[in-house]
């Protein structure tokens, strides 16, 4: 009788793995969405409204969900109360907080956009941001294909692993 529990929790508990992995990609894809989103608005707001900083950031917020939200919302309360720091830091430090399911490449396009953001003029504002709305939808389109091609794998790969371990332990 143990054994057969043991092998009901090692079974599940390889495929928990495989859903975990597939759980992470599906958030990546879900983050970098709903992140384009906010650039979109943010660029809106930067190039045509010539609204300030925190406040497009502050709509930017509000036009999206989830992690991004709070990331734009971090990044306009930031910028309302500077206190001697770069902005670039805070758009870091925001990155970081929100704990946005992002790849390393992913970060390096925000950090290079945060760089960009509140030193220059509205016109290259815009620009930095229309590139980086490019790409980040591009990141995001390679994302959802490597969901699809590699979530069933990782769901059987889970599965049969712990059933494989099943059989080489009883």
């Amino acid at each position: 009788m143990i054994r057969w529990i043991g092998a009901v929790l090692l079974t599940s508990g390889s495929a928990a793995l495989g859903y975990l992995a597939i759980k992470h990609m599906d958030g990546r894809v879900r983050d970098l969405r709903e992140l384009t989103a906010g650039i979109e608005t943010l660029q809106r707001e930067l190039g045509w409204r010539l609204a300030p900083l925190p406040e497009a950031l502050s709509r930017a917020a509000e036009s999206v969900k989830g992690r991004a939200a709070q990331f734009f919302q971090l990044c306009s309360s930031g910028a309302e109360h500077l206190n001697g720091r770069m902005f670039q830091q805070i758009w870091r430090d925001a990155a970081e907080a929100s704990q946005m399911r992002l790849e390393r490449e992913d970060m390096d396009l925000l950090e290079q956009l945060g760089s960009v953001l509140g030193r220059y003029d509205g016109d290259s504002q815009r620009q930095a941001l229309e590139i980086a709305g490019a790409r980040l939808e591009s990141q995001r389109a390679a994302a959802a294909a490597q969901r699809v091609r590699l979530g069933r794998v990782y769901g059987v790969l889970g599965l049969t692993a712990g059933l494989f371990l099943v059989i080489l332990l009883i």
